[in-house]
């Protein structure tokens, strides 16, 4: 007999990897109902038709949030990426999720294990700016008050507006892009060009954009004034704004150059 029935895994996030800087994901379990739909299909729900409009549409009546997970019964895992809320005058009748397919399937471990970090430009970058960034010079907007920021390398599996919520309530992000190296001559060593972007969002208590120029100059301080064994320069390269829904997060990308020799 078919069902309705669905495991709906519910994203929080866990311990910080040493390594990389960003949180582990956890998943808690349950089972709720949910109609699982490709493109096209049509069902009825209160007297009115309803079209899936996307490659797999979800509807449900429990709650569900971006970036929770849902398995059906013949073990297919799907992402959830966005939620559309259907009321009737001021009650929810139904949530309208975009689903999609995750073919390959495997949870992150809470860590990432062991790196060869020797020759590695990201976590080099990372242990420079966690010994030389100093939280007292960015600030909340009352000017007392430390924001809590990471430093990360790359960009997580997941929305990073989970890390600006509860209960990691994180301020700020320092996060640490792929880098471009290129062999010095008669092979001493290599120039390194490494990614650093800053992300931030507007809280209570925080401008994004003030905090976002409080941590540029602190990152440009670091630089000039801790240069450590190779001076490190730094290219402005881009500044975005994107439009999260409920919020603007805030971000811009700097070069830092330096030579390392073997």
């Amino acid at each position: 007999m078919a069902s309705a029935d669905v495991t709906l895994r519910t994203l929080s996030l866990g311990a910080q990897d040493s390594m990389t800087g960003w949180y582990s994901k956890a998943f808690g379990e349950s089972t709720i109902k949910m109609i699982v739909v490709p493109r096209g299909a049509t069902f009825q729900y209160m007297g009115m038709g309803w079209y899936a409009k996307h490659d797999v549409t979800g509807y449900t009546e429990d709650a569900v949030v971006e970036g929770d997970e849902i398995k059906d019964s013949f073990n297919n895992y799907y992402e959830v990426k966005a939620i559309k809320d259907h009321f009737w005058l001021n009650t929810i009748i139904f949530r309208e999720c975009e689903l999609v397919k995750l073919p390959l399937h495997a949870d992150r471990p809470a860590t990432s294990g062991t790196w060869p970090t020797v020759d590695d430009p990201r976590y080099a970058t990372k242990a420079y700016l966690t010994s030389h960034l100093t939280a007292n010079n960015m600030k909340e907007d009352d000017n007392l008050t430390n924001a809590l920021y990471i430093i990360a390398m790359g960009l997580p599996d997941y929305s990073i507006s989970k890390v600006f919520l509860g209960p990691k309530n994180v301020d700020l992000v320092f996060s640490i892009g792929t880098p471009d190296s290129e062999a010095l001559s008669l092979g001493v060593g290599y120039a390194e060009n490494v990614p650093v972007s800053i992300f931030t969002i507007n809280k209570t208590g925080i401008t994004g954009t003030r905090l976002r120029w409080a941590a540029e100059a602190e990152l440009r301080r670091v630089c000039e004034t801790d240069p450590h064994g190779s001076l490190r320069t730094l290219d402005r390269l881009s500044d975005n704004e994107e439009n999260l829904g409920s919020t603007i997060l805030y971000s811009v990308t700097y070069v830092m150059r330096y030579k390392r020799y073997a």
